[in-house]
C-alpha cells in the first residue's frame, strides 16, 4: 500500500491510499489492507459499538487474515445471496446511485483541468482531479440514497421487484452461425 501526501493527491489534507498486486486484480493481501484501513476510517464514528460491513462475495473478503481482523475488531461481514451474479445494476449502490454522478463530476473535472493547466491527464496529476470529482460525487446524500434505493437500510423487501430480477428477453430467434466470409479463403 502507498500513501500519497495531500499536495501530491490534493486531496484536501487527507492522505489517499492505493493498493495494488502483480496482476492487477485484488487479492487476500489487498483485502486485508483494506479491512484495516476501513476500521482506522469508521471506529472513532462506531464509538465500540459493532459494525457492520455489507460486502460481495469476492474471495478478497473471506481469507483468514481478513476475518481474523474483522472478529477482533467486532466487525460483522454480511455478505448477502443478497448480492448474486449480474444484478448490481439492482443491489450495489455504487452501480445504483453513485456511479452516474461520479462519472459526470470527473469529466466536469477533467475538463476543467484541461482547460486551467493545458496539460493532459496523466499519473501524476490523475489523484488530484479524480479526488474532486470523488468528493462531489460521495456526499452523504449519495450515500444515504443509495442505501435506501437498494433496501440496505432501512430494509425494504419491496424496492427489488420481481420484474428487476427476471432474466433478460430475448431479443432474436433466428441464428445466424457460421458467418459465411465475404470473399474466398
Amino acid at each position: 500500500m502507498y500513501q500519497y501526501a495531500s499536495e501530491k493527491a490534493c486531496l484536501t489534507g487527507n492522505l489517499c491510499r492505493l493498493g495494488y498486486s502483480k496482476k492487477g486484480w485484488t487479492d487476500g493481501e489487498i483485502g486485508v489492507e483494506y479491512i484495516k484501513d476501513f476500521h482506522e476510517q469508521t471506529k472513532a464514528k462506531a464509538e465500540g459499538h459493532t459494525q457492520l460491513l455489507l460486502v460481495d462475495s469476492h474471495n478478497s473478503h473471506y481469507t483468514l487474515g481478513f476475518l481474523l481482523f474483522t472478529r477482533n475488531h467486532r466487525i460483522h461481514v454480511l455478505c448477502y445471496l443478497y448480492y448474486p451474479s449480474h444484478v448490481t445494476h439492482v443491489y450495489q449502490g455504487l452501480d445504483v446511485v453513485i456511479f452516474g454522478p461520479l462519472k459526470l463530476f470527473w469529466t466536469q473535472e477533467k475538463d476543467k483541468w484541461l482547460h486551467e493547466k493545458r496539460t493532459k491527464v496523466d499519473k501524476t496529476n490523475f489523484l488530484c482531479i479524480y479526488g474532486a470529482a470523488h468528493s462531489c460525487a460521495l456526499t452523504l446524500e449519495n450515500i444515504r440514497a443509495a442505501f435506501r434505493q437498494t433496501s440496505a437500510w432501512p430494509f425494504d423487501c419491496s424496492v427489488v421487484t420481481a420484474e428487476m430480477m427476471a432474466p433478460s428477453l430475448e431479443t432474436s430467434c433466428q441464428g445466424y452461425l457460421p458467418v459465411q466470409p465475404t470473399t474466398p479463403v
